[in-house]
């Protein structure tokens, strides 16, 4: 069955255009300011992944590529990497020995620690004047954006 095409506005493929600018200048500006502190020796992705542990506490591999939108042999590089640093453990689930449990080790809890603050400051500038309203709307356009492209998904 085929599906009728919606027609894209000039105004939305220049929007979408623009989200995707500034996301990859976000990951870039972030980049540098990390490897600024070359005692951490961390990626951006890295950051992600310790962060939602920090957050969440232990997970599976599988809730961590679900949380951060990456597959399974992606997540699974990363933890071997991350292991290897000494950021995490990875081990067997109890309740499921196919399964395995991450979590971040007291280095990665550290490492953590040292670079929230670098996290904040570059969260900061990138909002800088920018009002808490307009960041609301922002929001608001991107939860809408993001829940039409799960409906696809």
């Amino acid at each position: 069955m085929k599906t009728k095409s919606k027609k894209v506005s000039k105004r939305q493929e220049a929007f979408g255009f623009a989200m995707e600018k500034t996301v990859k200048m976000m990951r870039l500006t972030f980049n540098r300011l990390l490897l600024l502190h070359p005692e951490a020796d961390i990626t951006v992705d890295q950051w992600i992944l310790i962060n939602i542990l920090n957050k969440y506490g232990s997970l599976s591999q599988q809730e961590l590529g679900e949380l951060t939108f990456k597959d399974a042999p992606t997540v699974t590089r990363m933890i071997d990497l991350m292991v290897q640093k000494g950021m995490v453990t990875r081990l067997s689930d109890i309740k499921d020995r196919r399964k395995f449990v991450i979590s971040l080790t007291e280095s990665g809890q550290n490492l953590f620690k040292l670079t929230e603050t670098v996290a904040r400051e570059f969260r900061a500038s990138a909002y800088d004047d920018i009002s808490d309203d307009e960041l609301e709307i922002l929001d608001g356009i991107l939860k809408k954006i993001f829940d039409n492209l799960a409906k696809q998904n």
